[in-house]
């Protein structure tokens, strides 16, 4: 078997079907795909059924809920492939670039190859993410986003069990960036490829809009500490600046995601409390220094420092309510 493909769901049924007629469309035999269905109490088992039965490459796997982390553990242990390519179940394959799947993984050429993506946005909007110039694993790791997820990356199997690879089940967010980043330092050898292998939906009903600030902030706490660490364990001054330009700017993008749809008082509120967050405060110490780019980088970046926190709430609602990154 050649590939493993991966997809955790619970009460996906709005989305569901799509994202597996993506994966029925390989052109491949030499793949499976291991749907595990953790504890829905919608329309999905029943989903799951129809492809099992109409495709003996699906097969399902069901269970209490007990999380996406757990989720995807239970697919690991399952999967007989050569690699893995996990896929969430929002998400949906680009169809017409299984070919280009399905060749880099029968090259067996590299542990990790890493695809870039489309983000959809529920107004159908289409934005294309992909990876810089001359890319390698430490300035993809530290100054961009594209390995905070574990989806739309070929993961050889061998290095996972190898290394007794799993992901964090205490953690409700992170946990696959905190993966990757585990994985990546077991692994040799990495391509990126800037061909969008899947369509990354974003929406209201995601994990990210669901989870609360205080949460968030927890978890991105275990992610700095792997990346601080990893980081002095391959410092130089351009990567330490580019871990924390990435980090100021996951930290703002939690503001505004947050402050979208709340009212000021509380917005003000809890950016009070967010602001004195250990991990907040190291993040906006060690970019003192910085010299952010572009010019609403620089105003955030002041308006944090200086714990201006109605202008702070006013800024980010402003922003969130025009859908500006």
């Amino acid at each position: 078997m050649l590939i493993s493909v991966i997809i955790p769901v619970y009460n996906g049924e709005m989305f569901l079907h799509e994202c597996l007629e993506s994966v029925k469309a390989c052109p491949s035999d030499d793949i499976e795909c291991i749907i595990v269905n953790d504890g829905s109490t919608d329309g999905t088992e029943e989903i799951c059924r129809r492809f099992v039965c109409s495709d003996t490459r699906f097969r399902v796997i069901t269970k209490e809920n007990s999380g996406v982390s757990d989720s995807r553990n239970k697919g690991l242990a399952d999967a007989t492939g050569d690699f893995i390519f996990f896929l969430d179940a929002d998400d949906y394959i680009n169809i017409g670039k299984w070919p280009d799947i399905i060749a880099n993984a029968a090259m067996k050429s590299f542990d990790m190859v890493a695809f870039g993506y489309y983000d959809l946005f529920d107004s159908g909007d289409i934005r294309e993410e992909q990876f810089p110039e001359d890319c390698d694993i430490r300035l993809a790791l530290l100054s961009t986003t594209l390995l905070n997820t574990c989806w739309g990356k070929l993961l050889r199997r061998e290095v996972i069990e190898k290394n007794g690879l799993r992901f964090c089940k205490e953690l409700n967010t992170c946990e696959d960036a905190v993966f990757i980043l585990d994985y990546a330092q077991s692994a040799e050898s990495f391509m990126f490829s800037n061909i969008c292998v899947l369509y990354y939906r974003i929406h209201s009903g995601g994990v990210m809009m669901r989870t609360g600030m205080d949460s968030k902030l927890s978890d991105l706490a275990s992610l700095y500490e792997r990346r601080y660490a990893y980081l002095s364990e391959n410092y130089d001054e351009a990567a330490g600046n580019a871990m924390y330009r990435q980090f100021f700017s996951v930290i703002t993008d939690l503001f505004r995601f947050y402050a979208k749809n709340r009212r000021i008082i509380d917005i003000r509120r809890d950016y009070r409390r967010s602001i004195i967050d250990p991990t907040v405060k190291a993040v906006i110490a060690e970019s003192d220094t910085l010299r952010f780019s572009p010019f609403y980088k620089r105003l955030e970046y002041s308006l944090i420092r200086g714990k201006l926190y109605t202008c702070l709430a006013v800024y980010f609602k402003i922003k969130g309510s025009l859908g500006q990154r």
